[in-house]
């Protein structure tokens, strides 16, 4: 499995977890929140058509240091998320490589 699909696994779980910051939220998810939400200002859903999808057209093209239109966030925002989200790949790419 490759980084990149990883990264798409792990924003997915993001997106199904609660979108607001709570207590419950993990300290991996709570650097990506300020990019979730500007995302959700910004119109970009799920459930949107082609162009609006919250996590293809707004949150990964975010997080790899693309623009967005319509979305405005702030660089160290970017780069905690990216750095969380980084870690936490690896911790899950160890359990897969790990598994027999």
């Amino acid at each position: 499995m490759s980084i990149k699909q990883l990264l798409v696994l792990s924003a997915a779980a993001l997106v199904i977890q609660p979108v607001f910051a709570n207590d419950d939220m993990s300290a991996d998810e709570k650097p990506c929140i300020n990019i979730v939400k500007s995302c959700l200002n910004g119109g970009y859903t799920e459930q949107a058509s082609e162009g609006k999808q919250f996590w293809k057209d707004c949150m990964e093209p975010l997080i790899l240091g693309k623009t967005v239109s319509g979305v405005t966030v702030d660089a160290n925002d970017v780069k905690a998320c990216r750095t969380a989200k980084i870690k936490q790949l690896q911790q899950e790419l160890g359990k897969l490589k790990a598994a027999k």
